[in-house]
């Protein structure tokens, strides 16, 4: 209940006159290039949106960083981002060893080290090449993104958050880098105002088990989307007044929904995919519908008695199409233990083999997704419009 009252007295902040528009850029691996299309149009046909908050979790804050991290503008930075995915390779973002080296760490390692774990600490895939390539990209030679600090101090931007999860203590940790944001303090929430870095971005999009653990200030962090319950509640306790947030979830129908993607006993790559998609997807859907009925009920109670409470607008894009369902056709670019372990989970057996999606970084499949989102985009103009207009 408290928590509730809470949340609702976080939702105080600039009247519409002076929208602070706010950016949400959920998780979901290699998905998140279908974000880079969406903006591409954004950025192309409104020329005057930028937003003023900006939020990433998972691979979404590598997206988000891009953008905030360009001093020339939100229209170039976005240009920068989709030149990123169409370059971006598996080799760029991960190490797959071979399935007899995995073995080894598996079983070898027990006998000379005398242990019992089974699955190595420090992940199935080495994603140093992605900090290299996140280093080089963001022109940050010592992990610090300065770009955002500028941003920041110029007024252009009003802050930036990366969501990590602490694997020590269970967390959902919110790293900013912004002006007069309060942080927030609650059990399972906290953040932390200051320079945001690379280990940040790499501790946001470390996916549990297949990419390592990465440390920050002593501690161990991953996937920001393991315990980030509330994925909007960050952007808004930045201030956002307005918000656009892009979802890598395909809604369905519910004809299609009724429609099993496996025959038979479902292979653990179905449960697998089921699985990462109520951690990393399914949340932002859920935050969004608790939103609007609060908007709802703010609605009802009379403007002389809400106080500083007031709605806020929402407009959540999402895939026109099953995204998940596209990994099918590149599965025969994987190598090494990712390949060993596509088979082993039986892929090939399900119609959407979500969990490949997340791993898949390749440019025919990111330049795909571009192009869907891109599409998608320009179908809702008119939404969009209405929506990023600042005098609405």
């Amino acid at each position: 209940m408290w928590q509730s009252i809470d949340r609702l007295k976080s939702w105080a902040g600039p009247s519409k006159k002076n929208c602070t528009l706010g950016l949400v850029l959920s998780g979901g691996g290699a998905r998140a290039s279908y974000q880079a299309g969406v903006l591409a149009y954004i950025a192309e046909a409104f020329a005057e949106c930028r937003p003023s908050v900006i939020t990433g979790v998972s691979a979404g804050s590598m997206n988000a960083a891009y953008i905030a991290n360009h001093t020339d503008g939100f229209r170039n930075g976005v240009h920068e981002l989709v030149n990123v995915w169409e370059s971006l390779t598996s080799a760029d973002v991960y190490e797959a060893s071979s399935s007899f080296k995995v073995f080894w760490q598996m079983f070898g390692s027990r006998i000379s080290n005398d242990t019992d774990e089974l699955i190595p600490r420090s992940g199935l895939v080495d994603t140093e090449p992605l900090c290299k390539f996140l280093t080089k990209t963001l022109n940050a030679p010592d992990g610090k993104l300065t770009g955002i600090s500028a941003n920041i101090k110029s007024g252009y931007l009003k802050g930036c958050a990366f969501i990590g999860t602490n694997y020590g203590t269970g967390q959902s940790v919110a790293w900013i880098d912004g002006m007069r944001i309060r942080n927030w303090d609650r059990a399972t929430r906290v953040s932390h105002n200051g320079q945001l870095t690379v280990n940040h971005i790499m501790a946001s999009s470390s996916l549990p088990f297949l990419f390592p653990a990465i440390e920050v200030d002593g501690a161990f962090f991953g996937d920001g989307g393991i315990r980030l319950a509330d994925p909007l509640s960050p952007v808004i306790h930045m201030g956002a007044s307005k918000i656009l947030a892009i979802s890598t979830r395909y809604k369905r129908s519910r004809e299609e929904a009724d429609k099993p993607v496996v025959i038979g006993y479902p292979p653990a790559a179905q449960i697998f995919g089921l699985l990462l998609n109520a951690i990393f997807l399914d949340r932002l859907d859920q935050d969004a519908h608790i939103l609007e009925r609060i908007n709802q009920l703010i609605a009802e109670i009379p403007k002389a008695r809400r106080k500083k409470m007031r709605t806020i607008d929402l407009m959540v894009m999402r895939p026109s199409r099953d995204l998940g369902m596209l990994t099918g056709e590149y599965q025969a670019d994987l190598e090494g233990i990712l390949k060993l372990i596509s088979k082993g989970l039986g892929s090939r057996d399900t119609k959407s083999p979500d969990w490949l999606s997340m791993i898949l970084f390749e440019p025919d499949y990111a330049q795909r997704l571009m192009d869907v989102g891109y599409q998608d985009a320009v179908a809702q103009r008119s939404e969009l419009g209405r929506f990023l207009d600042p005098a609405l």
